[in-house]
């Protein structure tokens, strides 16, 4: 791109020049690979080996799989193994991105995304169904070759309040959570340095519905929504994760 000009009616633009890298970068390198027919990846992020910095690992959205891929280098980034594929959980229909690349000391990868699936939910009369996500973290003890199945950090919830007012007609409330954009990250145990704690935050997104009647007829108001940052922690490698807390 560059600047744009009118000329008898003619419009011109002048091309920048390409520039090569300052000496301190290399040339720039194509990592992900098109597999399919929808050759787009996107929401990148990159993580390096405490243990060696050769070993890096990146994530992405992968419009080509059914969510996410890594991929890996053990030279420094002149060479990529990939696309490694992370699943979503089986119970879901797919993954909505944001993946975020973790080390911990020894070298374990960790890989934080969403996995998102519906639930049904009854108030009164109205019966529906919803969407429901979960943090999901997969980790890989070979440097992000292959992948271990997902273990929840966290889940959204679907909460109904039920109020009957005199004449019998539900005057409740239906709160719909979405959990979004993970954040991961590994450092020492405030009590034991010797060991590692995973830490995950993320966005709570609260959408409450009051159902209300148009005659015989119910519907749900129009949304109020909330919006709350919460943490999770792991002190067993992402096995188990603790309670969220507001933060």
């Amino acid at each position: 791109g560059g600047g744009g000009g009118r000329s008898n009616g003619v419009i011109s633009y002048q091309q920048v020049p390409f520039r090569n890298p300052a000496p301190a970068f290399s040339r720039n390198l194509i990592i992900s690979r098109a597999v399919g027919l929808v050759p787009i990846s996107t929401e990148p992020h990159i993580a390096v080996d405490p243990t060696d910095p050769e070993h890096l690992v990146v994530g992405v959205i992968d419009y080509n799989t059914a969510g996410l891929a890594t991929y890996t280098s053990f030279d420094g980034g002149e060479t990529w193994n990939g696309p490694n594929q992370v699943r979503y959980f089986r119970e879901d229909f797919g993954a909505a991105g944001d993946p975020v690349v973790a080390f911990d000391r020894d070298g374990t990868v960790y890989l934080a995304s969403i996995s998102v699936g519906f639930e049904e939910f009854r108030i009164g009369s109205i019966v529906s169904f919803a969407e429901v996500s979960s943090m999901a973290v997969a980790k890989s003890y070979d440097g992000g070759l292959t992948w271990s199945d997902a273990v929840s950090a966290a889940r959204s919830t679907i909460k109904t309040v039920s109020n009957v007012d005199l004449s019998g007609r539900e005057r409740g409330t239906v709160t719909l959570q979405f959990l979004d954009k993970p954040w991961i990250s590994v450092g020492p145990s405030p009590t034991d340095p010797e060991k590692d704690v995973i830490y995950l935050s993320y966005t709570e997104f609260s959408t409450t519905y009051s159902l209300i009647y148009a005659d015989e007829l119910p519907f749900l108001t129009s949304p109020v929504t909330e919006t709350t940052i919460r943490v999770v922690r792991s002190e067993d490698g992402g096995l188990t994760w603790s309670a969220p807390v507001a933060a």
